[in-house]
């Protein structure tokens, strides 16, 4: 997520800035982030895009896209998807002799006269003249989770994540061992799933209708996914996709992820992971909600759709009549933890802060590690690939002149 960068203009996008993505940025989330930890993203973005693309990510003007809640197209793709990234930064690590020790969990920073000289792994200890964490989240730390993001631990048992499975939130242990200070608590971005698969899916069908615990719409089924959790906790923590048998034969014309194909939603009906009966009055008793409400929003929708238009909440696309027995109901929740957001404060040069609010000597932070970065509503696809590998160069740097510094080889 980047404005100003070479494929935007190969694209046709002239006249995007770091002002204007800086500017979205803060009015999206109300200012309740960190302005200088901000400005620094996105005023690094586009930069680093550029390295990025100087070192062999390729990507595509054509897939450049509107991937959050503004107007502008700043989703950058890469060729391959993020794996790609990953090939290509490692393969850059190889060339350079960076070591790198895997199946070793650092657990310990260690610390003289206030600073930072080197990490543990149980028995073993490596001295250095900076470190940065850049662990990743706690998806995988129930305890974490229920400590430090309340909203995700409310949907219980079902909530799972699609980081690694050591993803358990190693850099906070680390950081306050030394005492650092924690920013972004009861952050993160949650997907909608009905929770049949471990598969990452951004949210329901179009040709579904979501209705609250009340059986009243509360959204449009095409909202952005970056606000859908939000949407979700305004109304009760889940919802019900509601459709007809006419959709779910048709679905798999209308792909929406693999828990939504026509087989799939059969089977589950089936098994009774789906909700399905010859009447609305019937599934509204299945789904233990008020048949009145139902029945009314399912009416008034079935005008839309006749007029062609959404007038409730203007989805652009879906709109078919349910009218056609027998009707489902699939529950769904905001339960795929896509990436945490609570972590390490750091400043804008990625200092890990103390609670003193100064920055540890010669500890820096980086990714989703870092807790000063995002707000409670996510800028879209890119802004979490796009901060890590940002601020991780920003944190590299750094961390090599502190180290130099520290070695008497900088002034």
């Amino acid at each position: 997520y980047a404005a100003g960068t070479s494929v935007q203009r190969e694209a046709g996008i002239l006249d995007d800035t770091p002002d204007d993505m800086f500017n979205y940025y803060m009015t999206l989330n109300q200012w309740n982030v960190e302005p200088a930890v901000a400005r620094t993203y996105c005023d690094n973005a586009a930069p680093t895009f550029e390295w990025l693309r100087s070192l062999g990510v390729e990507y595509k003007p054509e897939r450049v896209y509107i991937s959050g809640i503004d107007t502008v197209a700043r989703g950058h793709p890469p060729e391959g998807e993020g794996l790609a990234v990953v090939r290509v930064l490692d393969s850059e690590r190889i060339k350079r002799g960076v070591d790198m020790a895997l199946m070793t969990r650092a657990d310990k920073l260690i610390e003289e006269d206030g600073e930072i000289v080197g990490v543990a792994a149980g028995d073993q200890e490596v001295g250095c003249g900076a470190v940065v964490i850049a662990s990743g989240g706690f998806g995988h730390n129930k305890e974490f989770i229920e400590k430090y993001w309340p909203d995700a631990h409310e949907q219980g048992d079902g909530v799972w994540a699609i980081s690694g499975p050591k993803a358990m939130g190693d850099g906070i242990v680390l950081g306050e061992q030394v005492g650092a200070t924690l920013g972004g608590h009861n952050r993160g971005l949650l997907l909608v799933t009905p929770g049949f698969n471990r598969d990452l899916e951004l949210g329901v069908p179009p040709w579904s209708i979501l209705v609250s615990r009340e059986g009243r719409r509360f959204a449009s089924e095409m909202a952005p996914y970056t606000v859908m959790a939000g949407l979700f906790k305004r109304n009760g923590g889940m919802a019900y996709a509601i459709f007809d048998e006419a959709a779910r034969r048709e679905a798999d014309a209308m792909p929406a992820g693999p828990s939504w194909t026509s087989e799939n939603l059969l089977a589950k009906a089936e098994s009774g992971e789906v909700l399905r009966a010859d009447t609305l009055d019937e599934l509204a008793a299945l789904c233990k909600i008020n048949p009145a409400p139902l029945a009314g929003t399912v009416q008034k929708y079935n005008e839309d759709c006749a007029r062609g238009v959404d007038t409730a909440y203007f989805k652009p696309m879906g709109l078919r009549p349910i009218e056609t027995p027998p009707f489902y109901a699939v529950e769904v929740r905001p339960a795929i933890i896509a990436w945490t957001g609570c972590g390490l404060r750091v400043d804008p040069n990625t200092h890990v802060i103390a609670n003193n609010e100064l920055p540890i000597d010669n500890l820096f932070a980086a990714g989703e590690a870092m807790g000063t970065l995002h707000g409670d509503r996510y800028i879209g696809g890119g802004g979490s690939y796009g901060p890590a590998v940002t601020f991780g160069r920003i944190a590299g740097r750094n961390a090599a002149t502190a180290a130099a510094k520290s070695a008497g080889l900088m002034e």
